[in-house]
């Protein structure tokens, strides 16, 4: 009898060990809500996409042939240029959001953070015309993590300035070409074609790009535009060990030759390839900017490096950045997922943000980010080119379709290309790491997407900027010389040291005129704004300003750490620099409102493109 009771009770345990294991396996395929008590099922707003639909399948085919179709002809070599969407079709089936999460906790009171879990796995079907081929594609699946934030909140109509979406992870898409016959067999094709739509995803919407919609009028466009990140991580990979060998085919003595590839949001890198070893050594220095750690994980994945075929992983590693910001530096061994052994070592350290001019005295270093690859960086610069106005015509009634260069160094960055009009709205973030802020200095250049002509330049020394309060020019216009021809370009630009969490406690006051709310700290703009009222009271001389941006360039090209005179007196700098709450106005009434960014009528579309938006 106790043997049947026994066995009865193994077979019990079994089957109640495999539920477990089966549960466990589908777990990561549930909805949000099931995981987590404090993510709400939201079927009401299915129900809501589900009638939407197929309006939004008639914005969707817009933004696609007027947005996506120029970035991917852009990317795409000079044969493929006749690259053109030919079908565009949603299908019936919407995209569905798993659950919806909003944070009442470390959250600023002037802001609402709401995070959805969006999947797509529809009947979509696109078809594509290049190069005299026809092909296609469906069968599309998509799927990631979508945050919403609601800021600044306001008390009047409509209560939002605005509202920022992003992804905080690159999300998950896949796809299946169809059509072209052999032509979609090529190697590597739908690699290559999943590399082009992955960096388009991440250049508009994967953290730290943001989907900007301003609601409310006359407010700091700022605030949406250019938030003040969580924090940058400074994270060395030193080495692995006991790798798995997949290069073991007919020698023994051949070994995996591995790498690393390193995300965080759309940030990427990769380190050197280590040839034949299972042991590698890198000690390679990476910094990431971190938005939000609260949510944003640094993903690691280890691949063996072959030439004749596809790389073959070798382990992953994932870590919550929000572990990281709490503990303030790691420094050990961890274990890789997704194979039979391996392990890493990285070294990784959270620095905050300060505006302090003291901390870029007193900055402190480890002594491990000295044995690296690559000096470590003092302080991140954040630029926010709003607009241009008055550009020349590169050719004889030809409008430009400009851009703005910005470049530091050997680093530079771009703006997206506004089409046909010579007063551009780019509304762009640029950030940049500095070494050294006090002998730098920032190149601003505007080029026409067509003719590759400049259209002016401007070189702005960092060492003005830590010359103002909170090391900011907020909203400031500079002159884009060309010739004799001179065009305002407004931009707000700050610099933050990188500080550890002690340097942060000392150099950091409540009382100063700062609110600290949760993560981030934010800075009211009322007396920066009624100074530039009586900058405008007193009266602009661009002229003058001018004459001393040129001496500035002329001392540059004699001396590359020259800077604009630290020693004039505060009535000469307010003179030198121009009011920009006239650019600031005109720039408002070219922006579109809510309802024409997102939702262009019929009317409007068969005008052509508009001049304004394109290439966002």
């Amino acid at each position: 009898m106790w043997r049947k009771r026994e066995k009865r009770l193994l077979g019990l345990r079994q089957a109640a060990l495999k539920e477990r294991e089966v549960i466990l396996a589908q777990l990561q395929d549930l909805p949000a809500w099931v995981q987590f008590p404090d993510t709400e099922r939201v079927e009401w707003l299915n129900k809501v996409i589900l009638q939407l639909w197929p309006y939004i399948t008639e914005y969707s085919k817009y933004f696609m042939r007027e947005y996506i179709e120029p970035e991917v002809k852009s990317q795409l070599p000079a044969i493929f240029k006749s690259f053109k969407f030919t079908k565009m079709d949603m299908g019936d089936i919407p995209c569905r959001v798993g659950g919806i999460k909003v944070y009442t906790h470390n959250v600023g009171r002037d802001r609402i953070i709401v995070d959805m879990d969006i999947a797509y796995a529809g009947d979509a079907d696109f078809d594509v015309s290049v190069a005299g081929f026809t092909g296609g594609l469906n069968q599309l699946q998509f799927s990631g993590k979508l945050r919403a934030v609601l800021k600044p909140l306001l008390p009047y109509p409509p209560m939002v300035g605005g509202i920022s979406g992003f992804f905080l992870e690159k999300p998950k898409i896949d796809f299946n070409l169809t059509g072209m016959g052999e032509f979609v067999e090529l190697p590597g094709l739908l690699n290559a074609v999943h590399a082009i739509i992955d960096s388009q995803v991440s250049a508009l919407c994967v953290l730290p790009n943001e989907i900007v919609v301003p609601l409310a009028p006359n407010f700091d466009i700022t605030k949406l535009h250019l938030p003040e990140p969580d924090g940058v991580l400074r994270l060395k990979i030193v080495e692995a060990r006991n790798l798995e060998n997949r290069d073991i085919k007919f020698t023994k003595n051949m070994a995996s030759d591995p790498y690393c590839q390193i995300h965080v949001g759309s940030q990427f890198y990769r380190t050197k390839t280590i040839d034949n070893n299972l042991n590698p050594v890198w000690n390679e220095y990476f910094e990431f900017v971190v938005d939000q750690a609260n949510g944003q994980k640094l993903r690691m994945e280890l691949f063996d490096y072959d030439k004749g075929s596809s790389d073959e992983e070798l382990g992953t590693l994932t870590i919550d950045l929000i572990n990281v910001k709490e503990k303030r530096s790691l420094d050990d061994w961890f274990p890789l997922d997704a194979c039979r052994h391996g392990d890493i070592h990285i070294q990784a350290a959270w620095m905050n943000l300060s505006c302090s001019p003291v901390d870029f005295t007193y900055q402190e270093f480890g002594s491990y980010w000295f044995n690296t690859d690559k000096p470590v960086h003092s302080a991140l610069l954040l630029i926010f080119i709003d607009s241009v106005s008055d550009l020349p015509y590169p050719k004889a009634k030809l409008e430009p379709s400009p851009y703005i260069m910005v470049s530091l160094g050997k680093n530079f960055h771009q703006t997206p290309t506004k089409i046909r009009t010579v007063n551009p709205l780019f509304q762009t973030k640029i950030l940049f790491f500095v070494r050294h802020p006090e002998r730098q200095q920032v190149k601003f250049e505007a080029i026409d997407h067509t003719t590759k002509r400049s259209l002016g330049e401007f070189i702005l020394p960092l060492k003005t900027i830590l010359q103002e309060p909170n090391l900011e020019l907020f909203q400031q216009t500079f002159p884009l010389t060309q010739g004799v021809h001179q065009s305002p370009m407004v931009i707000t630009a700050r610099i933050r040291a990188l500080v550890s969490d002690q340097q942060k406690k000392n150099s950091v006051s409540d009382g100063n005129g700062k609110a600290i709310y949760g993560n981030e700290m934010f800075i009211e703009r009322a007396e920066k704004l009624i100074t530039a009222d009586k900058s405008n009271e007193r009266g602009t001389n661009f002229a003058q300003y001018e004459m001393n941006s040129q001496k500035s360039n002329e001392a540059a090209t004699e001396d590359k750490t020259s800077t604009l005179d630290s020693k004039l007196s505060f009535n000469e700098k307010m003179k030198m620099r121009r009011n920009s709450s006239e650019s600031a106005t005109s720039a408002y009434r070219r922006r579109r409102t809510f309802g024409e960014k997102l939702f262009l009528t019929k009317h409007t579309q068969s005008k052509g493109k508009p001049t304004g938006e394109s290439g966002r």
